[in-house]
């Protein structure tokens, strides 16, 4: 036997053949057993999800509707806060008529406003 002829040796095994197979068909059933669980855990979280979001949609659906009584309710406070807006304009427009009778605006000529401005600064 030579030393120098290396292919003679072969390459040693340290486990026996039966136990390369036995790992790894043990770590194919991990992995699909992983698999599994993962996808159960997406489906349900999904599955949660999806039906938060459908009673959230549907929760705001039923409370965006308002009642009969709300609806005539509603339909009174518009319809006060017009006629107030409708009654509160009539009175300007009254008091403003009645301010000069004539409707004419009030007119100030140069003459009064110097003669108004010399006895104001008269009376001091």
């Amino acid at each position: 036997m030579s030393f120098n002829n290396l292919s003679e040796f072969s390459k040693p095994i340290l486990t026996e053949p039966g136990v390369k197979y036995f790992l790894s068909e043990t770590l194919k059933q991990c992995r699909i057993f992983k698999n599994s669980y993962n996808n159960l855990l997406l489906n349900i979280g999904l599955a949660v999800s999806f039906l938060f979001i459908l009673a959230i949609i549907l929760f705001f659906k039923y409370r965006g509707k308002m009642t009969p009584t709300e609806k005539i309710q509603n339909d009174n406070k518009k319809r006060q806060y017009i006629l107030s807006k409708i009654q509160n304009f009539q009175e300007s427009k009254k008091r403003a008529q009645q301010e000069l009778i004539t409707g004419l605006p009030h007119w100030e000529t140069e003459y009064d406003v110097i003669h108004r401005n010399n006895n104001n600064n008269n009376n001091i």
